[in-house]
């Protein structure tokens, strides 16, 4: 009958065979149909695992159970670092997808003075991030007084950059630079240097300064 080991005679005698041929039957036996059983993948990587942990090449002081120890170090140490890429990359991917754009001045009241004296003295005080984007809100409302820009709620700072670029184009690629550092700082969440922000500090005094050129307009 399948899945039974019957016992094995050879010309009416009992057969007694040695330990390994005993085991060689019993495989053969268990290797037959009746026998198979479906394994969970889990079974499967479990028995791989224990079939390599002896191949450890460890000193023969040490006690068994060393060899699952630096196992489960090694298992650990590399969760741990999937972890930190993965949790790194998710962030990552956020922020790229959050806005990095918003309204350049938030304020009422300030004029273009006010910007200016608080860029100044936040470069003073060794805040170059503060510096910059109160350099870029001052050049915004130096051109909203001298009617360059229109006083539009919200305008952004690539927007401000574009617009003035028509009536200063000399200025344009240092205008759109000046608009990039802005939007990092004040809505990126990145820092300034001071070099970037004595730039910025000094575009808005070339532009506060210089003459539009009205005829470069379409």
């Amino acid at each position: 009958m399948t899945g039974t080991l019957m016992p094995v005679w050879h010309c009416g005698v009992p057969v007694d065979p040695d330990r390994d041929q005993a085991r060689q039957w019993l495989q053969s036996e268990l290797d037959r149909p009746g026998y198979s059983v479906e394994r969970s993948f889990v079974s499967r990587v479990w028995e791989w695992i224990t079939g390599h942990l002896p191949s450890l090449d460890l000193p023969g002081t040490l006690p068994p159970w060393a060899a699952w120890a630096a196992l489960a170090l090694i298992l650990l140490a590399g969760l741990a670092v999937i972890t930190f890429v993965s949790r790194d990359r998710w962030r990552r991917a956020s922020l790229s997808l959050q806005p990095a754009t918003g309204a350049v001045l938030e304020e009422e009241g300030l004029r273009a003075t006010d910007y200016r004296a608080r860029a100044v003295a936040a470069l003073l005080a060794g805040q170059p991030g503060a510096a910059l984007v109160d350099a870029y809100r001052a050049l915004t409302a130096s051109s909203i007084e001298r009617s360059l820009l229109d006083d539009r709620p919200g305008r952004t700072a690539h927007e401000v950059a574009v617009d003035l670029s028509s009536v200063f184009p000399d200025a344009a690629l240092d205008l759109a630079r000046a608009a990039e550092h802005f939007d990092e700082v004040r809505y990126g969440a990145h820092d300034a240097s001071r070099e970037q922000a004595s730039a910025v500090l000094a575009l808005e005094e070339q532009i506060s300064r210089s003459r539009p050129a009205f005829g470069a307009l379409p």
